[in-house]
């Protein structure tokens, strides 16, 4: 990996968290189910919760923004996507307040970026320098 190589991701403290709560989800899923649910929709409220747990886990352990000095990688496993962007096609980056951060690409068209634990403004700010630093 190159020194110039910069990886946004999710917080090791935050990622933590998330294991935390799905165990304790499944653990008490197993011991005691919620809003008087009758144990015996035990046998399939449990395992699709794990599974779907294990789904929101690998997004969370997966999910980061890859700035290289020759473009962008988002890697998004509940956005279905993993691309690469090179840094020429991209114009600008712009936010708006609960829609989440974006790239404008020169053609006209926006890119989301995923939530990679800062707020839309700071991700902004911070792409931005990157293409400042990069500058084509």
């Amino acid at each position: 990996m190159q020194s110039d190589t910069k990886v946004l991701r999710i917080k090791t403290g935050v990622s933590v968290l998330c294991v935390v709560i799905y165990i304790a989800g499944v653990v008490l899923l197993s011991l005691h189910l919620p809003f008087g649910i009758s144990d015996r929709h035990r046998v399939w409220l449990v395992p699709t919760y794990a599974v779907l747990g294990g789904f929101w886990l690998a997004d969370i352990f997966t999910r980061r923004i890859v700035l290289s000095p020759d473009g962008i990688r988002i890697v998004s496993f509940s956005d279905y996507q993993c691309r690469s962007i090179p840094r020429t096609e991209i114009e600008s980056v712009t936010w708006e307040k609960g829609c989440g951060a974006s790239l404008i690409m020169r053609e006209g068209r926006g890119v989301h970026l995923p939530n990679v634990g800062r707020d839309p403004q700071g991700l902004t700010n911070t792409i931005r320098a990157w293409l400042k630093k990069t500058g084509v």
